[in-house]
This record gives C-alpha cells, structure tokens and sequence, in this order.
C-alpha cells in the first residue's frame, strides 16, 4: 500500500488543485493573485474581476514542466488560449480553453465560459461554468463533468483589495484534482506601481489516503505570498512564494519569479517556479496578451 501511495503521489498534481491552469502572470507571483484578479488569468483564479477595467484582451500561454513530480517523470505541457470582452456589454464574458498533456498521467481538455457583473462600484461578481473532459493514469481513470465556481471581489479607494472565491462547487467527485474548495485573498497597493497579495486556499476534500480517493477526507490549507513591481513604466518584475499543504499527497513548498514588458496593446510575460525540495519539477510559462 505504501508504494501505491508514492506512485500517486509522483502521479497527482504539484500544485493548483481546481485550476488546471495557472497564467504566466500569478505563476510568477507565488499564485497570489485572487485579490489582484486583472487580465484573463481571473477567469480560472477569480472570475469576478474580469469587469474591473475597461477592455477587450486575447491573451496565449504556454506552460512547461520538464520532469513532473519526479527526475524521471513525464513532460507537461500546457496549451491555454482565452478572450475577455468587457467593452461590448454591461458586464464581462470570459472564454477559455486549455489543452493538458502530461505522458501517459493525464490528456485532455477544459473549457471555460465566465460573466462577471459589477454590483456597485467596487464590488464584482462572478460566475464560471467550465467543462471538464480528462483521462488520467493510474486505474485509468475517466472524467467528464460540468462544474462551478462562484467568485466575488472589493476594492477600495485606499489600494486595499479583498477576494472570496468557491471552487468546483457541483462537486464533481474528482477528489485528487477538482476538489470542493475555496480561496480568500486580500491585495493591497500602496502606489500604483506595486501590489502586493496573500491567498489562502482551503481543500474541503483532500483524501487523507492518497491511493484510495473516495474514501476518508480532511481539510487542508495552502498559502500563497506575491509581489508585482512595474519599473520604467513598462518592466514587469515579479516575485512568490508558495506553501502547499492543501494537495493530496505530501506538501511541497515553490518560490517563483517573473518578467514581463508591457504597452498599450500588448504584453509579453515569462515565469518560473521551482520546488524548495527537489532538483526537479521545476514549472516555466511565457505568455502573449494583446488589449484594447
């Protein structure tokens, strides 16, 4: 049973838990970015903060893993494409898809459809329906759900932001991946060039037994620290750092760094995140967002 359980454990995701994606943008920032929520990563982070500004964006990344989980493990490879309009119509729609192929461990696809609505001025509100459609090793496991989640957001005048967000709410008994979950988060900015963010995400399903998944579960917590400094009014350096008690298997803990250069139009970002405890598993994404 003890070697069961490291397989899976080698098997199952480093991070993320009900985001199977993470833009290039928070991965640079520790995953603290729920509070922050501006460009398109927030349709799978927190979909209300897609009607904060103003916009129209298309962005593309792509997400790299060389050695998943282990020295010898799989190469993972992200493909994420997605659009946001919030110029067309009172509130804000979201669309995206993401291609995730990891060797033998895991193929397939998820599509998002996300509406953020202002309620009042600073207050957001937002709604993700998202298809899930994967097949993963071991036990050859198959799923095919539709799932939710509920995501809310404040800001205030004084750079202070709060986040609340509800993961994978219809619960689609996907115990090691999507579990029911939920994030708090809180942001704040001091001056218009740095932001700075703490997440903390609660696992409400994390199988206290990793080789048998339906069974006995507990509630688990992971943290996420993040910093974004634009320098020169174009140069985009970020920072993170990531506790990671709340996936199944043994905890891990990642620091992570970013770059990105900016203008009116578009944006182009690169990140990295690398695990404190091993030489390997170490994430790269590089990122094209255009805007108007």
């Amino acid at each position: 049973m003890r070697i069961l359980a490291c397989i899976f454990a080698m098997l199952w995701p480093a991070a993320g838990l009900a985001q199977d994606f993470y833009g290039t943008r928070p991965l640079g920032m520790g995953g603290a970015f729920r509070a922050i929520a501006t460009g398109n990563d927030a349709i799978e982070l927190n979909c209300a903060g897609m009607s904060l500004f103003r916009h129209y964006s298309i962005e593309a990344h792509y997400i790299g893993t060389p050695h998943w989980r282990s020295e010898d493990g799989p190469f993972e490879h992200v493909i994420h494409a997605s659009v946001v309009d919030n110029q067309t119509q009172p509130f804000a729609t979201g669309l995206a898809y993401t291609r995730i192929e990891r060797g033998d461990s895991k193929q397939g696809n998820r599509v998002d459809l996300a509406f953020s609505v202002p309620i009042a001025e600073n207050f957001l509100l937002g709604f993700d329906v998202y298809y899930l459609n994967f097949e993963s090793d071991p036990n050859d496991r198959y799923l095919d759900s539709v799932t939710v989640d509920v995501g809310m957001l404040l800001r205030t005048d004084f750079g202070l932001s709060l986040g609340v967000v509800g993961y994978a709410l219809t619960n689609p008994a996907d115990y090691l991946e999507h579990p029911l979950s939920m994030a708090a988060a809180v942001a704040y900015s001091p001056f218009r060039s740095l932001v700075i963010g703490f997440d903390w995400l609660i696992n409400f399903q994390r199988p206290k037994d990793i080789a048998n998944p339906s069974g006995e579960k507990e509630t688990a917590f992971g943290y996420h620290f993040g910093v974004e400094y634009l320098a020169l009014g174009q140069l985009t350096i970020r920072a993170g750092y990531w506790i990671d008690k709340a996936r199944p298997g043994e905890s891990d803990q990642f620091w992570s760094v970013g770059l990105g250069w900016v203008s009116q139009t578009f944006a182009i970002d690169a990140g990295y995140r690398g695990s404190i405890y091993h030489a390997h598993d170490g994430t790269f994404a590089v990122a094209l967002r255009m805007f108007q």
